[in-house]
């Protein structure tokens, strides 16, 4: 058994160990386990038709995550993550875990464990059908701001993205990157300069990574762009999602357009977490979820 860094060569694999998955947190996804592996310092392994991921926190210590709930034997995959944190002579933790499989590691070792769950990573899942509607009274301000895009550009068109549009979506990327990696005190925000090359890389290996893009042109110019794949039978998770802040309604527009013209196979929509920033997680209350998916940490107890 070996830990290494995923690229998108080892993407085929990791999605014929994936398939079949009933967990819907966002991170249990091929794209999001290729993606975000260095950013994160994440490595993954293999083990007995499993997948098994490591991240190593600032304080030095590993962290594990694994699908427990859907594994053939999944008291023994969480006995190999325990032997694991042994073997590294570190305290267990697990992340991204959810509180059905908590119960489960309860009923295994009743009283040994316990989770604490982090609300910033929680996932906030939609109804397809709502978000393709924006249908009643609680949405209503969304439809609003939809309905004045539209007045304010009239020729304005959804596409997928394509070998024709796809460099032209990553010069947008791009120019967003510019406009929104500078803080108001003038500091750089690397995170965002990250997630913006991830977001081009994205869309230049959507084929391989599995992933179907949208965008949305307005004035003859791409102003919106959005990315994601599936997740499980039922459920699509949406990666990334970037629109011209000035442009009132090209966010609301490029969301109900994506969920509508790529999404009618699935029931749920995956929106991610908000990462505790306030106004993201006000904008992800706004659209009023079906299912805020709590994740949690799993220590042993003492």
């Amino acid at each position: 058994m070996r830990f290494f860094v995923p690229t998108i060569e080892d993407i085929d694999e990791i999605r014929r160990v994936m398939a079949g998955n009933t967990k819907k947190c966002c991170e249990m996804s091929p794209g999001n386990a290729v993606l975000w592996a260095r950013h994160y310092q994440t490595e993954i392994a293999f083990w007995e038709d499993n997948l098994i991921f490591r991240s190593l926190g600032t304080n030095g210590v590993y962290s594990y995550s694994c699908d427990i709930q859907d594994a053939k034997d999944g008291k023994r995959l969480f006995d190999k993550v325990c032997d694991l944190a042994k073997e590294a002579g570190q305290p267990l933790a697990m992340h991204c875990m959810m509180q059905e499989e908590f119960e489960q590691i309860e009923q295994w070792y009743p009283g040994i464990y316990q989770m604490e769950v982090d609300r910033d990573s929680s996932d906030y899942i939609y109804l397809q059908e709502k978000l393709s509607s924006l249908s009643g009274k609680k949405l209503h301000a969304k439809r609003n701001h939809i309905h004045r895009f539209e007045e304010e550009y009239p020729d304005w068109t959804y596409e997928s993205i394509t070998e024709e549009n796809e460099e032209e979506c990553a010069r947008m990327a791009m120019e967003w990157c510019m406009q929104n990696c500078m803080t108001e005190e003038e500091r750089i925000e690397y995170d965002k300069i990250d997630e913006s090359r991830l977001v081009v890389y994205a869309i230049r290996h959507r084929e391989q990574l599995g992933f179907v893009g949208g965008a949305i042109r307005a004035a003859g110019k791409i102003i919106a762009i959005t990315l994601g794949e599936p997740l499980t039978k039922d459920t699509f998770v949406v990666h990334f999602e970037k629109a011209y802040a000035d442009i009132q309604g090209a966010y609301p527009i490029i969301n109900r357009e994506f969920v509508k013209h790529e999404m009618a196979e699935y029931q749920y929509v995956n929106r991610e977490e908000d990462m505790g920033e306030e106004g993201l997680r006000k904008a992800k209350l706004s659209y009023r979820p079906e299912i805020l998916l709590e994740k949690g940490i799993i220590k042993r107890k003492g």
